[in-house]
């Protein structure tokens, strides 16, 4: 009746129910799974969702292969498992909104060139108001999906059947640059991300977080401490990635393959040391029984409600690496600082200097130093309990009294 990557639709036992048939080569025989339909249109869809990417036997030309295919083949194979996982769906869901208004729910990929991306970006600027950086940012999903669909991967069917899939052979090149976008709609360029809060600023954050909030203020204090991306503090294990003997911390947990987002191994800083007591050895920020998985919304929340919108939780990597590359007492050599990054993978990598005394030293010196200043305008104390009879005496500045 209608066929699809290897499945076919049809009737079974004198019944108005659309069923998917296929053949199953291990035992020969034909096996089928009702759709739940009795109307083709709906049987179709059903059967593209649940076969997905597999077009076992059909084309890999770009003329011949659904965009939401390519899509769904991405997200369920690789952007799902991403932290960026949120923002793929997201992008997708618009694709997919676009191509019901502007084109069919059914386009190939062949048809999203030049001429249909500039459409694509026009029609986001006027039905929902997005900048140049969002719509690119939007475009990089379709962009990222396409290079996917180029690989050969193994994928699992909605059936429970694997399958080698390379999905495409080729497909039109998409624009991800802002700035490109920017020249095609009209639209202003998106403004750098140069936003930081002063030592004012993040005192006043870090004094906003509620008692009840911990989980909030332990990743403010790791992320201080360690630079890192938030998803690395979220991950973060004391009792496997912490070396007391040499006084390192490795933000890649075991088991876990690098990126290029790389994971360094860092210096654990006096002021985590003394944390990292008081709070013992499990996952530092725990819910209902469980490690926290995300912070995004209870941060953005709070940084609302202090009046700082552009204040996310990126922004406390790049405050430490600019203040760090301000620092005096001691200075931070640009080595140093790419090095706890994760820019500098070469070195980072290397076991043996990680584990010398004087490795980034003064890097490490340098953070608590930062934090040391930073305690400075704030009434919360920014050292446990251990850490605060080393920690010098300051009066509290902009106003306040003295904790």
């Amino acid at each position: 009746m209608w066929e699809y990557g290897g499945y076919w639709i049809g009737s079974a036992n004198n019944t108005s129910k659309l069923y998917a048939y296929w053949y199953d080569k291990r035992t020969g025989a034909t096996r089928r799974r009702t759709l739940g339909t009795e109307i083709l249109s709906e049987a179709q869809e059903k059967l593209i969702e649940l076969v997905g990417e597999s077009r076992l036997d059909g084309s890999k030309s770009p003329s011949s292969v659904m965009i939401r295919v390519a899509l769904d083949h991405y997200y369920e194979n690789d952007a799902k498992n991403k932290p960026s996982a949120d923002q793929a769906f997201r992008a997708i869901v618009l694709v997919n909104e676009y191509l019901s208004e502007k084109i069919v729910p059914m386009a190939a990929v062949s048809a999203f060139g030049p001429l249909r991306q500039k459409e694509f970006m026009l029609w986001c600027a006027s039905k929902h108001s997005h900048t140049a950086g969002t719509i690119a940012r939007n475009l990089a999903v379709v962009s990222a999906a396409f290079r996917f669909g180029r690989r050969l991967s193994v994928v699992r069917d909605g059936f429970g059947n694997e399958h080698e899939i390379q999905l495409l052979e080729s497909a039109p090149d998409i624009v991800t640059q802002p700035k490109r976008v920017a020249e095609l709609t009209s639209l202003a360029p998106s403004a750098p991300r140069d936003w930081l809060p002063s030592f004012q600023q993040l005192g006043q954050f870090i004094d906003a977080i509620d008692r009840r909030q911990e989980n909030l203020f332990r990743f403010v204090i790791l992320a201080l401490n360690t630079w890192a991306r938030p998803e690395a503090v979220l991950d973060f294990r004391p009792s496997v990635q912490v070396n007391r003997e040499f006084g390192t911390l490795n933000l890649n947990p075991p088991g876990r393959r690098q990126t290029k987002k790389y994971r360094p191994t860092i210096r654990l800083t006096d002021n985590l040391t003394g944390w990292l007591d008081e709070w013992g050895e499990g996952a530092p920020m725990i819910w209902d029984g469980k490690p926290v998985t995300t912070m995004k919304r209870t941060f953005k929340r709070l940084a609302v409600d202090c009046g700082m919108d552009r204040f996310t939780q990126d922004t406390l990597r790049h405050f430490m690496a600019t203040y760090v590359r301000r620092s005096k007492n001691p200075p931070v050599s640009q080595e140093q600082r790419d090095m706890w990054l994760g820019h500098d993978e070469s070195r980072t990598a290397n076991w043996y200097e990680h584990n010398d005394p004087d490795y980034l030293s003064e890097a490490m010196q340098a953070t608590d130093n930062i934090i040391r200043d930073l305690q400075a305008y704030c009434s919360r104390s920014l050292f446990s309990c251990k850490g605060r009879a080393k920690a010098p005496l300051r009066a509290i500045k902009g106003g306040r009294d003295v904790a």
